[in-house]
């Protein structure tokens, strides 16, 4: 009877952690056509491996069909797309600093948008999973409006 509510127990906890929220988003600024984003995009995916599922989301902010030979209508319309997906995970400023820019990504807290770092492709991915448990610590623990890591800051651009 024991064994069955500890399993009981275990099974419930794995189906909450399971269906927890995200506390880090990473907010990818990226195209196919970015070389940097060749780089930086396995080293972000090698890099979220050894965490837990769904405790960090990849939110890529694609402009690869902005830059093809497209009308300015079409470079519009796909910018509004980028923009409402933005602004769904409350980083729509994020496209005021960086966009049109790739090559680049920025965690966030996923409650509120808050900026935590930045990766970009001279990262290594043991480098991008160090800073992305300091941005989970900040996000997890930090005081919401005061999460500020210690490593490099975001370049200003």
């Amino acid at each position: 009877m024991r064994t069955f509510f500890a399993a009981l127990i275990i099974s419930l906890a794995s189906a909450v952690s399971a269906g927890a929220e995200p506390s880090v988003k990473i907010i990818n600024f990226t195209a196919d056509w970015c070389p940097n984003c060749q780089i930086l995009n396995p080293r972000l995916d090698e890099a979220m491996e050894s965490f837990e599922q769904g405790s960090i989301e990849r939110v890529d902010l694609d402009v690869t069909r902005i830059r093809r030979n497209s009308s300015p209508v079409e470079r519009a319309e796909v910018q509004t797309e980028i923009l409402l997906l933005a602004d769904q995970h409350q980083v729509a400023y994020l496209w005021d600093w960086y966009g049109g820019v790739t090559g680049i990504a920025v965690a966030v807290a996923a409650d509120n948008g808050e900026p935590l770092t930045c990766f970009m492709r001279p990262m290594t991915a043991k480098a991008i999973r160090g800073q992305l448990r300091l941005a989970k610590m900040l996000a997890e623990e930090g005081t919401p409006g005061a999460r500020k890591p210690d490593g490099p800051d975001c370049p200003v651009l």
